[in-house]
């Protein structure tokens, strides 16, 4: 089965977070869709309890200017029967679903001859309902003719449109007359956000938690990406400098079989030598490689002895003064002849000799190096100082880092990227410090501290 590669996985995943998003986007226009309806539901019920109370308070007036306190729909007595017109039943038919009740439309009707309703009044009492359930937004009462779709009056003399309006029905007050109520209220966008407060306060977390996670799987996925080309990049590069301890060991070991070198002992002594250095380089090469994998996988152990830091840096310059290529010059200092530390003596070794084979390598034909080691309160601090190309400003941070390498122009060197690393690792087990001093071809100062 063929696999998934890392842009189809980022494609997939893109396609997945726009679906959860549209989703989310879709949810949240709903629910306020449910939101608004039930506001408009409310604002009928708002408007109906205000028409009411207007209403209620008419009447008292009423009956109180007729000398009675007996709320009546029936005609009045005959010495008034020609000032007040009887109720008209005949069009309840269209009243229906109309939330007025037929009883209370009578009752204006009689009681609008003599106490009219007022604007005013209605829009006073609306506000004080509104506040009583919380609702705190503008909102304007108008009066229209449903019949013809034209406004006859409003409350809010000075009310200008707005693009976010809540319509409730329009009620009917006057049947005769064709007028109803309308409340309508104005940029109520705070008290739908309010009931929506969980629901967007949801959606708003599901959301970021997406984000970060698809954020998270593009970093994952261009990590894994960059560490392919690493792994491919390091497997071609040790493949290239294995092959070229490995040519020299099978070139000295054939010539060593030759009766002319045979005979000849300076020869068949610097073949051996050769070969030997060869078999030490590659021994040095994979047993590094071998620790580095230890040490992720927390199975390196120290093997710790006290080394001669002296005796140490005195056998390194004798195998490093006699590169092949370059004229190099290795000089030591000592604070004093017995500089010893306790670690593991192979893996600080190989440590020591990467230093100063970087150094040897990041230089020009004539490379000086040199060692210093000196006591520092509870440290011996190792010096390794060069007359090389210096490293770049930008890549003092990131030089420790695995397969991180210092390319400049000057130079164009084959190198793993994990001698520095190695370096840092192991020193790092010995409970010490390492750190970098350089300037752009003026060379470099590694100091490495370990405890006494």
């Amino acid at each position: 089965m063929k696999s998934i590669t890392a842009n189809q996985i980022s494609y997939i995943a893109t396609l997945c977070l726009l679906f959860i998003l549209v989703t989310q986007a879709f949810l949240v226009y709903d629910y306020f869709q449910t939101t608004r309806a039930g506001l408009v539901r409310e604002s009928d019920a708002i408007i109906e309890e205000a028409f009411k109370k207007d209403l209620n308070l008419r009447n008292k007036t009423f009956e109180h200017l007729n000398g009675t306190h007996k709320t009546t729909i029936v005609p009045p007595p005959a010495t008034k029967r020609n000032s007040f017109k009887a109720a008209d039943f005949s069009k309840t038919k269209d009243l229906k679903g109309n939330v007025i009740g037929v009883f209370e439309l009578a009752i204006n009707n009689v009681v609008s001859k003599l106490v009219p309703m007022r604007l005013a009044s209605v829009d006073s009492i609306t506000g004080k309902v509104l506040e009583s359930r919380n609702i705190y937004t503008n909102y304007n009462i108008k009066i229209i003719d449903p019949k013809v779709d034209t406004l006859l009056a409003q409350s809010k003399k000075e009310f200008k449109s707005s693009i976010f309006q809540i319509p409730s029905k329009c009620l009917i007050y006057d049947y005769e007359n064709n007028k109803s109520l309308q409340l309508v209220l104005i940029n109520p966008f705070g008290i739908i956000i309010k009931r929506m407060g969980l629901m967007l306060l949801t959606s708003l977390v599901f959301s970021i938690i997406c984000l970060f996670a698809f954020g998270y799987l593009k970093r994952i996925l261009a990590k894994q990406k960059q560490l392919v080309a690493f792994k491919n990049d390091f497997l071609s590069t040790i493949a290239h400098e294995l092959k070229r301890p490995v040519a020299s060991l099978s070139f000295n070991l054939d010539c060593l079989s030759m009766p002319d070198f045979k005979d000849d002992k300076s020869k068949h002594e610097l073949l051996v030598s050769c070969a030997l250095n060869a078999t030490a380089e590659l021994n040095d090469t994979i047993n590094m490689i071998v620790a580095l994998a230890k040490v992720e996988e927390g199975l390196l152990t120290l093997n710790k002895e006290p080394i001669n830091l002296t005796h140490l840096f005195e056998e390194m310059r004798g195998k490093f003064v006699s590169y092949p290529v370059k004229k190099v010059e290795i000089q030591t200092v000592y604070e004093t002849n017995d500089m010893s530390v306790t670690g593991d003596a192979n893996l600080l070794s190989q440590c020591f000799a990467n230093l100063i084979d970087n150094a040897i390598k990041y230089s020009g034909n004539e490379v000086l190096i040199v060692i210093s080691v000196t006591k520092s309160d509870r440290w011996i601090v190792v010096s390794i100082k060069d007359n090389g190309y210096g490293i770049p400003e930008e890549k003092l941070p990131v030089i420790f880092n695995k397969y991180s390498r210092v390319h400049t122009e000057n130079t164009k060197i084959n190198g793993f990227g994990i001698g520095l690393n190695y370096v840092k690792t192991i020193v790092e087990k010995h409970h010490g410090e390492v750190a970098v001093e350089s300037q752009q071809g003026l060379g470099s100062e590694f100091s490495v501290s370990l405890p006494e």
